[in-house]
């Protein structure tokens, strides 16, 4: 298993909120990252580097970045 942590945005604009948590691969920890979104942006890491960026675009639809 490998380490990721996500960062979510916060509504009030103060330093956002960090999960830890473990995956098998990086599209794995994106599913994981989804789950703990709740509609909110994030950002996904591996370690020191960024995997990608998440917003919600439509209900049922993610972009990333």
């Amino acid at each position: 298993m490998r380490a990721f942590h996500i960062l979510l945005d916060e509504d009030d604009g103060d330093t956002p909120i960090r999960i830890d948590f473990q995956a098998e691969t990086p599209d794995h920890a994106l599913i994981v990252a989804q789950g703990h979104a709740g509609g909110r942006s994030l950002q996904l890491w591996e370690g020191a580097a960024m995997v990608g960026s998440l917003d919600k675009a439509a209900p049922q639809l993610w972009r990333l970045t």
